[in-house]
């Protein structure tokens, strides 16, 4: 019986040793197919996320032709996750068109003290694939997974193209939770949390809706609960099902709490939501609106350099009366449901079906007022409001109604002949999130687009088609183009969108090259004030970067301005970062737990509301964040609104000099 025991325990420590052999060859060839990957040249490849636990790296494919060969770099590494899965404990395979439904997601998610939460989120359609394995024991297991999807497409001059686009992704650490799930799978947490019925006053929805996020804050911040996956959950449900129509005022009392929300959380997506969630809600907001609306938006997508990508609040100042209001008609073909939303200021979206695809929308909308048409399928087609009925087909984008929607659809007609092409330079996800590939072709379109564009205000310079052009861009172009077509005597000049507009380039006024720098007074860290003139005009140059941590877009720079000041460290050059924000323990956490080593200041205001009208912010014009102004050693201006790689550059060609 001795004897049996010890073989059999002999031949489980063999078996052990066997297995624990077979994982570390699994990683190291998993490994070794990755770099392989990575190093073959067939493909573009990008490294897009870093840290201690998560690696991403998209990659992209193009071939002029409508038939895509796959490169061999990937048929190698396809082969290497199906050599891991024969003896992976988790495996998830999905090829195109044969899997979870349309909606299905796979996530990571894990807690770091660092990081706070970090999550892994990839989105299924139904012309992805995907692989996954897990290599490793329980203790240290170490997730690879990617996904990719091929699209078909035809350039402006008719040519056929192909494009395969994918992310490769690698876990480790074995403390990640991961799932296959729909997406907004709504009975996930209701045993978790029980959401009292919705009465169908609106006034008591809008109570309701409160008292749901008071006891929601209060349950999380007296640590009854820390997953933050479900808080998350829990104020989506509560935000996208809210059904009830507000007053202004009440809008902004939900916002006010929902800031309370931002200030305590550790998750960066949970804020990214918060962020987002008071625009959300004022779409509830069915008065016009009057008097002066602020709003924040953002300048991403297609037909913007994602490192030019800013946050702005925006102010239009609607005035004390009724605006006029034209009782607008549209019928026309589309896809599913049709949303119609006012543009510039926006509020809450009209809703629509379409029966057999056909649809009939009418409502009193503000005379001229920009508004977009979409269906579900992402058809869409921006319209003037006027009293001329309007028949639209979104699948053709063919438009009948007044000389000036005609002509506009027409317009842009033209500009949408070049979208496809950014797919020869860009990864385009499903919300138009873009990553760029091929950096040069990328500026070399994105040149194309904005020279349409301009030349599309130039033909219409008679009329009010450059409004929509100048509102979605201003961001993008110089203070020169601009001037060129803010002029007081245009038709279009005093439309109520562009005023954001005019703000913004009279603050580009104040940061021109060759103007001397402004004094003000900021405080740092410890609260001790200082003025702009203990930094700037003192020998050295001055890479001065406004900013604010609420503001995710605004993260990206200070990763590069750390990267910069280590580089430079022990040069006559300066790097300072001035926040915004208004919640100064938020910010000083942000800058001790990113380790942003290099000097923080601060706008003395704690006031949300009167943070962009603080005396620094004013004396350089700062409508959206981050921008970034760079000061010679005598305290001049020799650049402004640079991000990224233009940044890098720039700070490159100095002709610094050891202190």
């Amino acid at each position: 019986m001795k004897k049996n025991t010890t073989i059999l325990l002999a031949a489980a420590l063999l078996c052990a040793i066997g297995m624990k052999a077979r994982n570390d060859n699994g990683i190291a060839d998993m490994n070794a197919a990755v770099e392989s990957f990575l190093a073959s040249g067939q493909l573009m490849t990008k490294d897009t996320h870093w840290s201690h636990a998560m690696e991403q790296w998209d990659f992209k494919y193009v071939i002029q032709g409508d038939t895509l060969c796959e490169p061999q770099a990937l048929t190698r590494l396809k082969d290497a996750f199906a050599a891991a899965a024969s003896h992976s404990p988790f495996v998830y395979l999905r090829d195109a068109g044969n899997g979870p439904k349309q909606e299905a997601e796979v996530r990571f998610v894990r807690t770091d003290n660092m990081y706070g939460n970090i999550y892994g989120r990839y989105s299924m359609d139904k012309s992805s694939d995907m692989r996954i394995v897990a290599l490793g024991d329980s203790a240290n297991r170490t997730y690879y997974g990617m996904k990719w999807r091929v699209t078909p497409f035809c350039d402006r001059n008719g040519k056929s193209w192909c494009t395969l686009d994918g992310w490769l992704f690698i876990f480790r650490d074995g403390i990640w939770d991961i799932d296959v799930q729909p997406q907004y799978n709504h009975s996930q947490y209701r045993k978790g949390y029980a959401l009292p019925p919705l009465s169908s006053s609106d006034q008591l929805k809008f109570e309701t809706l409160m008292t749901q996020l008071q006891k929601l804050e209060e349950r999380f911040s007296n640590g009854e609960g820390t997953n933050a996956d479900l808080r998350l959950y829990i104020l989506t449900k509560l935000i996208d099902e809210y059904d009830g129509q507000l007053t202004e005022q009440q809008h902004q009392e939900l916002t006010g709490k929902l800031h309370s929300f931002a200030l305590n959380s550790s998750s960066e997506e949970e804020k990214r939501f918060i962020s987002k969630a008071s625009a959300s809600l004022y779409k509830h907001v069915r008065t016009f609106p009057s008097g002066i609306v602020n709003c924040s938006a953002t300048n991403s997508g297609k037909y913007t350099d994602p490192e030019l990508e800013r946050m702005m609040e925006v102010k239009y100042n609607l005035g004390s009366d009724k605006p006029r209001l034209m009782n607008t008609k549209l019928t026309g073909t589309a896809s599913g449901r049709v949303d119609v939303y006012p543009c510039f200021p926006n509020w809450r979206p009209y809703e629509t079906a379409a029966d057999s695809g056909r649809f009939t929308f009418g409502e009193q909308l503000i005379e001229n007022q920009l508004f977009m048409i979409r269906d579900a399928n992402g058809n869409s087609l921006a319209v003037f409001a006027d009293s001329i009925p309007t028949t639209v087909n979104l699948l053709t984008m063919i438009l009948s109604g007044s000389p000036l929607n005609e002509r506009f659809a027409q317009a842009q007609q033209r500009l949408k002949a070049l979208d496809p092409e950014v797919r020869r330079y860009a990864i385009v996800d499903s919300d138009g999130d873009v990553t760029v590939m091929d950096q040069e072709g990328y500026k070399g379109w994105l040149a194309d687009v904005q020279r349409l564009q301009m030349q599309l205000m130039d033909e219409n310079a008679d009329n009010l088609i450059p409004v929509w052009f100048l509102a979605n861009n201003y961001t993008m172009m110089s203070y020169d183009d601009l001037g060129r077509y803010l002029k007081k005597d245009r038709p279009y000049s005093n439309h109520v969108a562009l005023q954001p507009v005019w703000e913004y380039y009279e603050g580009m006024a104040k940061r021109l090259t060759g103007r001397r720098f402004a004094d003000a007074e900021c405080a740092d860290t410890t609260g001790t004030r200082h003025r702009l003139s203990e930094y700037i005009g003192k020998g050295d140059y001055v890479v001065l970067q406004f900013w604010e941590e609420q503001s995710w877009i605004a993260h990206a720079g200070c990763k590069q301005m750390k990267q910069m000041a280590k580089k430079y460290k022990g040069k006559n050059i300066r790097f300072v970062g001035l926040s915004l924000d208004y919640n100064k323990e938020t910010w000083k956490n942000y800058v001790r737990k990113r380790d942003l080593s290099y000097e923080h200041l601060t706008i003395l205001t704690s006031d949300a509301n009167k943070r962009w009208e603080d005396n620094v912010v004013k004396a350089y014009g700062i409508k959206s964040l981050p921008e970034t102004i760079i000061f010679d050693p005598k305290g001049r201006i020799i650049s402004t609104g640079l991000a990224g790689e233009s940044l890098k550059q720039k700070v490159e060609s100095l002709k610094l000099r050891d202190k």
